[in-house]
């Protein structure tokens, strides 16, 4: 048994192009929380069925999606997926069963001045503004109230200090992994030393340093694709 969250929202896309082909690209999403081509509507974006700019929407469920270190992992995903597409805004809602609902803003920076979705209540990145609540086109808030976070989630995305430097320390061990070998771990507490390491593999992951994941009767794998580097940030390319 288990709680379900449902997670659903929409993208307003500049470029159809570059969505399209990274909907293409996207591999087999196997490790929770997880982002699946599946999920998007690509209908949606076909001419002449919209007007001026397209929107995908998409959506899912999810087992036990509260927040915390899983609402990292995928958030850490959509913008990942954001980052490489040319886009407008992105919402997202997030229902939970017993904590609450929760709503996610995207606006892309143009590089001209003055920023378009710049305001005092987003927080600013390298690409877009970020903001908590719900929020019309231009990026302000409808309600005045002050909007709900997700319980341990914290943005700009951090790792936790004891995970990081605890991962660090393998690191050297880990490239004795030879590439493209699942290494298999009999105690996976070797790499996951709690559950805020998943936030680094997951960002290993992205960036095509490692594969991970689980497997019946062997358990826990590790598959190094490259040399991994000792992380400091999930915002740095690698």
């Amino acid at each position: 048994m288990g709680h379900i969250s449902i997670v659903y929202g929409m993208i307003k896309l500049n470029d159809i192009k570059s969505f399209n082909k990274t909907i293409q690209e996207m591999k087999p999403d196997e490790n929770y929380p997880w982002i699946r081509a599946e999920m998007f509507n690509t209908k949606s974006i076909e001419h002449p069925y919209y007007y001026e700019s397209p929107i995908t929407t998409f959506g899912t469920t999810y087992k036990n999606l509260s927040g915390g270190n899983d609402w990292s992992e995928f958030i850490l995903k959509f913008e990942y997926l954001l980052g490489k597409i040319d886009f407008d805004y992105a919402r997202i809602r997030f229902e939970t069963e017993f904590l609450g609902d929760f709503e996610f803003f995207w606006g892309r920076k143009t590089g001209r001045k003055p920023e378009f979705y710049k305001k005092d209540d987003l927080i600013e990145r390298d690409k877009w503004f970020f903001g908590y609540g719900f929020r019309h086109m231009y990026g302000g808030l409808i309600s005045e109230n002050t909007p709900d976070i997700p319980f341990d989630f914290k943005y700009p995305l951090e790792f936790d200090v004891d995970a990081k430097n605890s991962f660090n320390k393998k690191v050297v061990e880990l490239n004795e992994i030879e590439i493209d070998t699942k290494k298999y771990f009999k105690n996976h507490t070797e790499i996951l030393k709690n559950d805020n390491t998943n936030l680094i593999l997951t960002y290993l992951k992205l960036n095509n340093v490692i594969e991970y994941g689980w497997e019946a009767e062997k358990g826990f794998f590790l598959k190094r694709l490259k040399e991994i580097k000792k992380v400091n940030t999930p915002y740095n390319t690698v």
